[in-house]
Order: C-alpha cells, then structure tokens, then sequence
C-alpha cells in the first residue's frame, strides 16, 4: 500500500489527516521535522505530507536536509494555516509538488494527493523507459553504463561482452523480424542462465554486457558459455527450422573485478579485447583478460591493432538499413558526402518527406504515425542512405550513387509498402526530389520533383 508521512506539531490536525487518509492510504506520523527524518529514512514513505511552520525545524528545513541525505528529489507537499503569498513561491522553488492551505476540504486534499502520487508514477515510467531497451527488455547503453560503473567500484565478480556471432545473416536471409524474435529469445536465454542479482544490459544490436557478482571464477565463464552455447542452436532451430545452417553462436570475453582493476571504461576496454581474442580463434566460445592468449596492448603488434581497431569501428552491430541520424551527426556525413561526389564525379538525390494529419486526427497519434513512417524509411532505404527528421512531420533523406531514373522508383516503392499500413489514410504524404551532382562547380541541382 501507498505510503504517506504525515508531519504536524498539532497533534488534532495529525489525527483529522490519518482519518481521511487511513482508508486508501498506509499513514505514517511525525511531530516533528527531526522525528520525520528518522522515519523515512527507516520507511521510505512515498509522499510527505509537512506542516510548513514548526517549532525548531521547519518544513523547509526538514526537506532541504532529506535532499541533501538522498541527493535525490523528495516527493513533498506543504499545507500551512499562512496566507502569505511568498512561502508558496518559496516552497515551489524548493522542490514541492503541491502547496495545500488549512483549514482544507477533504475532498480537495484526496484529489491533490491522487495528482501528485500518478504525477510520480508517470515520471517514474518515463524514467524506466529513457533508460530500457525496448526490444529486449534489459537496460540500454546509456543506463547499464552507469550503473555498472558503480557495480565496478563497489563489488566483487565479472564483467563480460557477450557477442551473438553470424547475427546479421539471419537480418540478411530472414528478414528484420525474425532477426528481432532471435534477440529477444537470447536475451531470455542470458537472463535464464545467469543469477537474478547479476546486472545486464544491451550495448549493441546484438551485443550484451554483463556484470556477473560474486568471486572471480573462470568455471562460471566456462559454463556460461557452454550453456549460452548450446542454448542459442536450440532457439535458432525452434525459430527457423532444422534446416537452419546458419553457423549462431556467442562469443564472449571476461574480466575479474577487481583483480583486473574497478573503472568501468578501462574494464570494459579488456573485456572487449579478450572478446576480440575469440573472434579471431573460432567464435562460439569465451576468453579472459589475463590469459596468455589474450595480449595486450603493449605486445600487440601494428597489424594486428589495426585489425581491432577496425573491428571496434565496423558494423559489427548495425542493422542493414539506412543511417538515421541526429541533426548535427547529419550535417557532418552529409557535408562529407558531397565532398565525395564532387572530387569523384558521383550522383545523389536529396529527398523530403512531409506528412499532414487528415481529419481531426490526435496530435498524439499522428505522432505515432509519424514515427511508423520513419522506422518504414529506416528499414526501406541502403545501408549507404543517410536519414534525418526535420521535425515532427518532415524526413530529409540523401540518397549517394543515385541516378536521375531511379528516384521514382524508390519513392513508389516507400509508397507502396506504405500503403500497406492500415494507418496509412490517416496522414497525407507529400514529397519533393532534386538531383545533383558535381559535374559543374558550384554543383548544380537539377530536375526537382514533386509527389
């Protein structure tokens, strides 16, 4: 049950709260702002409930200490008997999330309650979702590296990168959604075969990282990897049939915390060399920073650096599709691009894509549309193609080693598929080409079109 600390000095106000609040709510009781520290720290409640002016610390005061104890924002309310107007504006500067007066109506307390407590829960589901992989489930990149970064300090075990090998054939041969069915199968499969206190995230399109807890042991990694193993084959054949040939397996490379060191980049730097390591030998299997086999970087020679470093940077973990990129990531590959085509006598089109609700469509759901149109543009278009969204409505593609022929089949072709989409009537689609290239210096555009 939702919990609420209720802090007053009178004690008849403590009593009239309680009793409006006991039916839906698990009440706590505080007389004091000392009192009301002691018991959050010891109950964590889920809202405060704080008379602002109290003898010796204040609600003000009260607050500000529990920030400075947690360096979090604590949920809070203030009611005060005050009718100045600058304890309200005070209060809101310091974090509040509502300010009540007394005497107050019951009603209108329950229903402010009840707008701060789904306020929390909508922040907290919007935090969980910055922070989740969709596909998988697990945290992202951005949320499992801070976290981890804290676990490598702080505790003892492994960190591992585990690796999905020969993953983009079945992109290549199965198709984009067969290719999600498998990650979302092997992502069951590590978080079956590892201990529910183990942390785990998804760094790539198909690899993992893992913080194994408890002491270092090689015969962890070992079975692991025998387990994963096997276990991937299993779903690929439940999957794709037994006719699958398509050579899964998972790579995986370790290192001991806090043998081998507590800071996360520099631990995450070996274990992703050690995975390397495996790569090289034969994949489906798992290596450990320290081992001889694995060198480091003061042995490796120049070649084989640059082998690592060209794997690092490769798309060893991107999908087969179009680039779609983040405005100022945009104007740089596309700056670069046409500097390409003009020193190499190359072709592109340039292409906007406009998109009007129809009707009285919510803005909402025209949203969702919106993006249902650009995740369609990401999966249709090259690897080669680069992607932007302008705003909420328009995408601005380059299309490189594109001829002034083919731009109408392109576009019939997104069209078409569009079409397909029974949500496809609710928006209309307009688009404009050009074509360019460096035949002439300034280049010139030429042939602009219009759908």
């Amino acid at each position: 049950m939702t919990k609420i600390l209720v802090v007053d000095d009178e004690e008849m106000m403590i009593k009239l709260i309680t009793k409006v609040l006991s039916e839906k709510y698990e009440v706590l009781t505080a007389s004091s702002g000392e009192e009301a520290i002691k018991i959050f720290q010891e109950s964590k409640p889920d809202l405060i409930l704080s008379d602002l002016l109290m003898p010796g610390m204040s609600g003000f005061e009260m607050h500000e200490k529990l920030q400075e104890i947690y360096s979090e924002k604590i949920p809070i309310m203030y009611m005060t008997a005050d009718e100045g107007v600058e304890l309200e504006g005070i209060g809101f500067d310091r974090g509040a999330m509502d300010f009540i007066r007394k005497p107050f109506r019951s009603d209108v307390l329950l229903r402010r309650i009840n707008n701060i407590l789904n306020n929390i829960v909508q922040i907290k589901d919007l935090k969980e979702e910055a922070s989740t992989d969709q596909l998988t489930g697990f945290m992202n990149k951005a949320a499992v590296a801070a976290c981890l970064s804290e676990e490598c300090k702080n505790s003892s075990g492994m960190l591992v990168v585990i690796d999905l090998d020969s993953f983009k054939l079945v992109n290549d041969i199965y198709g984009h959604e067969m290719g999600d069915e498998v990650l979302i199968r092997f992502a069951q499969l590590i978080r079956d075969n590892t201990k529910s206190t183990d942390v785990i995230g998804r760094i790539g399109g198909d690899e993992f990282i893992a913080f194994l807890k408890g002491s270092p042991d090689e015969k962890v990694l070992a079975s692991l990897s025998n387990r994963i193993n096997k276990g991937i084959i299993k779903v690929a054949t439940e999957l794709m049939g037994e006719e699958m040939n398509i050579p899964l397996g998972v790579s995986i490379g370790g290192v001991f915390v806090p043998l081998d060191g507590s800071d996360y980049d520099v631990l995450f730097s070996k274990a992703d060399k050690a995975l390397y390591h495996v790569k090289q030998n034969g994949k489906h299997g798992y290596s450990l920073y320290g081992n001889k086999a694995v060198e480091d970087d003061s042995s490796m020679s120049s070649e084989d650096e640059l082998k690592y470093l060209s794997m690092i940077m490769e798309e060893r973990n991107t999908a087969n599709c179009a680039f779609w990129l983040g405005q100022d990531a945009f104007s740089n590959v596309y700056r670069f691009i046409l500097r390409y085509i003009r020193s190499y006598n190359g072709v592109a089109h340039k292409v906007l894509f406009t998109l009007e609700p129809t009707n009285d469509l919510d803005m909402h759901d025209f949203n969702s549309i919106v993006q249902q149109f650009g995740e369609l543009l990401n999966h249709c278009l090259r690897k080669s193609d680069i992607m932007m969204q302008v705003k909420q409505s328009q995408f601005f593609l380059l299309l490189p080693e594109l001829n002034e022929n083919s731009i109408n089949t392109v576009i019939e072709r997104i069209l078409t598929l569009w079409n397909m989409n029974s949500l496809s009537k609710l928006v209309k689609i307009s688009w404009v080409a050009e074509f360019i290239d460096f035949d002439s210096n300034p280049p010139e555009e030429k042939k602009r079109q219009r759908g």
